[in-house]
């Protein structure tokens, strides 16, 4: 009896304190975060590689215990991460890596959308003669407002975007820099062929969006964006400057040097 008796009190003991422990440890996370740390965790570990149909919201509901509503947010954050990509009447699958550009190199964004199997589209946002903004005009050391080619292009990797270009450059260079159809060809492309740059100078910064181009980038107003301003340079004189624009969870910037 007497040795019945601690083991009848001490069993139950363990498992009526262990019970309500993780319970009341995972109220603070919300359901949805739940959700996203079950599906990132099968995408870092390889289980769910790049390009493969997850479950649908509709099916992973019930075998997480929560309501599609709670999987759909979790799904559109992901998304917005850029780990998940939905197909509009298809499903939604594990994303492929980043675009990356280079720290100390320059290359065809649509090359780089493509060399991670994104189908790269663009949208030109605007082609003409424009006033050069302050930060164009002191790189190219042209008066502010001054006229000069201007275009603006928002790049998309599978409809999502990817990044907001603008460039800005010295009336003369690059002739018919205006009169090209940025929807079959980049920017880049054709100053590749008319132009001829010899150097290169760039920044990177982090900014938070304001609405217009929160909206532009299917972006929140509270998440990262990348800004990359480049000048490019003809025998000394500069020919071209750019600001591009890209959230940062959707690109990557890497770059190799010799020490």
């Amino acid at each position: 009896m007497n040795d019945a008796q601690p083991r009848h009190a001490a069993e139950p003991q363990p498992r009526h304190a262990a019970e309500p422990q993780p319970r009341h440890a995972a109220e603070p996370q919300p359901r949805y975060a739940a959700v996203k740390d079950y599906v990132r965790r099968r995408i870092l570990n390889g289980e769910w590689p790049p390009d493969t149909k997850i479950p649908s919201e509709n099916a992973l509901g019930p075998e997480l215990g929560v309501s599609r509503i709670t999987v759909n947010r979790a799904f559109a954050e992901l998304a917005q991460e850029g780990l998940l990509r939905k197909v509009q009447g298809v499903g939604t699958f594990v994303a492929r890596a980043r675009p990356r550009f280079g720290l100390m190199t320059i290359h065809d964004i649509a090359d780089e959308i493509a060399a991670r199997g994104m189908a790269w589209t663009c949208r030109v946002l605007r082609l003409g003669i424009s006033p050069a903004p302050p930060e164009a005009a002191a790189a190219l050391l042209l008066p502010p407002g001054a006229p000069m080619p201007h275009s603006a292009i928002l790049h998309l990797g599978d409809g999502a975007p990817i990044q907001q270009e603008e460039r800005w450059l010295r009336p003369g260079y690059a002739p018919g820099y205006l009169d090209r159809d940025y929807t079959t060809e980049t920017t880049f492309a054709h100053l590749i062929r008319a132009g001829n740059a010899t150097a290169m100078e760039q920044s990177i910064t982090a900014i938070l969006p304001d609405p217009g181009l929160a909206k532009l980038l299917a972006v929140k107003r509270d998440q990262p964006c990348l800004v990359i301003q480049r000048t490019t340079f003809t025998e000394g004189q500069a020919m071209t400057f750019s600001r591009l624009v890209q959230p940062a969870n959707r690109f990557e910037i890497a770059g190799r040097a010799t020490l």
